[in-house]
């Protein structure tokens, strides 16, 4: 399916299969980041602030498991 309709579930199932750790779903999943926000997401700097996610090397392996 269209990733930019996918919901919170699908995100979550996405990032189990790119092995991201159950912080980083938590995260994700209190955001409330949905398909068409995930794909909008394209700075370290919100992932930090606005998602949480505060670990740098998390944050750079997010924004590039989304431009594959």
């Amino acid at each position: 399916p269209d990733p930019t309709m996918w919901s919170l579930p699908d995100v979550l199932a996405w990032l189990r299969s790119k092995h991201f750790s159950e912080d980083v779903l938590e995260n994700f999943i209190e955001q409330d980041i949905t398909g068409d926000v995930l794909l909008s997401l394209d700075d370290l700097k919100v992932l930090k602030e606005e998602i949480g996610i505060l670990a740098f090397g998390k944050r750079v392996r997010v924004l590039n498991a989304i431009a594959d």
